[in-house]
């Protein structure tokens, strides 16, 4: 008869979501010669820190540290997180991320800390594959989809203060869907202009969305925090009633739970939230008193997979649908493609920037993962599946 640790490690691997936050990686390990983390390396390129793990065998895993900061954010890992991972055991995951991420808490969380910790941990499970010949969707516990159908988002933000017009907006939507997505997402940017903005974007921009891209494709819209409760109301009844928009993503401000509990019960458009919420006990919270329909952790923002195993967990046990935020599409789009393999109830479409957001960053890759006609494939490949041209990052690498 197996034993119970013997049974768990079955489980796992059938991919048993909640079961698989006790993961089967000690048990996993003893097939390795107990490899110790040698080097931890940080590298900031134009919009992008790249994280580098080495093992004392020479195996080598990447991640992608956060959406901003940029050299800020690699010197926080050289200075502060890659002291407490050179040495210790990469099986030891858990336990590094925990001393990790309370002894940066007062940098965090929520900003650099929590982009820098989330570079080092997808880096270590990038490691731990390559270690095992794994892919990390295996490490967590196994997957119930080996791929997923996606959604095209883009934001109206422009940089420098310069937004798209709807003419703009809508001839990107357009180009989205004849990249083969199936349905659309716009990011308002209402929050950097000013919250219930007068002149307010959403509803002229997705009316010339909705234009161009006809009326079967589904849209969605993101208010990123723009408004307060009652123009929230306003607008999602709008969107839904006239435009047929089936998601509006963080209508109120980050952690104003109450004001988008009063929006989710006044509207029947699904409410998605979660973006901005930087560890498991924001979720729970989240939950409890937000009452969002949909949950859009980002793995980056949240310290990395370790943490997001558990908001999955919370979702599982609250019946809550996840649909990741992922903006970015090399190592970070990878790392969630590998939870939404995992994730229980990550069974709804995912996001995906396309292939003209930060497409520059290919250029520091050998291989590149991106979905075809709609759809992700999950690597199966040991890691997270993606080859970095190490020599590309350093010459730009600052």
């Amino acid at each position: 008869m197996a034993s119970k640790l013997d049974r768990r490690a079955m489980l796992a691997g059938m991919g048993m979501g909640v079961l698989a936050l006790a993961a089967p990686l000690p048990l996993l390990a003893q097939n390795t010669d107990r490899a110790r983390i040698a080097k931890v390396e940080a590298f900031a390129v134009r919009r992008a820190n790249f994280v580098k793990i080495t093992a004392d065998d020479g195996t080598v895993g990447w991640g992608e540290a956060g959406h901003s900061g940029g050299w800020l954010v690699a010197e926080l890992i050289r200075s502060e997180l890659a002291a407490i991972y050179e040495g210790a055991d990469p099986f030891d995951g858990d336990g590094l991320w925990a001393r990790a991420y309370y002894e940066t808490d007062e940098l965090g969380p929520g900003g650099l800390a929590s982009q820098a910790l989330g570079g080092v941990d997808c880096a270590l499970w990038d490691l731990r594959g390559r270690l095992l010949g794994l892919p990390v969707w295996a490490l967590l516990g196994g997957r119930h989809r080996s791929s997923f159908p996606v959604y095209g988002s883009f934001s109206r933000d422009l940089g420098s203060g310069r937004y798209m017009t709807p003419a703009e907006a809508a001839r990107r939507a357009a180009e989205m869907v004849e990249e083969g997505f199936k349905a659309v997402k716009v990011r308002m940017a209402i929050r950097e202009e000013n919250a219930d903005p007068a002149d307010d974007p959403t509803l002229p921009t997705a009316r010339a969305v909705r234009r161009a891209i006809g009326d079967d494709v589904p849209l969605y819209v993101d208010a990123n925090n723009g408004y307060r409760a009652a123009r929230a109301i306003e607008v999602g009844r709008a969107l839904h009633g006239e435009l047929g928009v089936s998601v509006f993503e963080e209508p109120t401000a980050m952690h104003h739970y109450a004001s988008m509990a009063e929006v989710s019960a006044a509207l029947d458009i699904t409410i998605a939230g979660g973006e901005h919420e930087y560890t498991p006990f924001a979720f729970r919270d989240l939950i409890d008193h937000g009452r969002p329909d949909l949950l859009n952790p980002d793995v980056s923002k949240l310290s990395g997979l370790t943490p997001a195993r558990q908001v999955a967990a919370l979702a599982y046990l609250r019946d809550k649908p996840i649909s990741v935020h992922n903006a970015r599409p090399t190592l970070l789009s990878a790392a969630h493609a590998h939870f939404v393999a995992w994730a229980e109830t990550a069974s709804r479409v995912q996001e995906h920037p396309g292939r003209v957001r930060l497409a520059e960053l290919w250029k520091y890759f050998d291989n590149r993962i991106l979905p075809e006609n709609g759809v992700f494939t999950v690597p199966d490949t040991p890691g997270l599946g993606l080859e970095p041209n190490e020599a590309a990052i350093r010459a730009d690498a600052s």
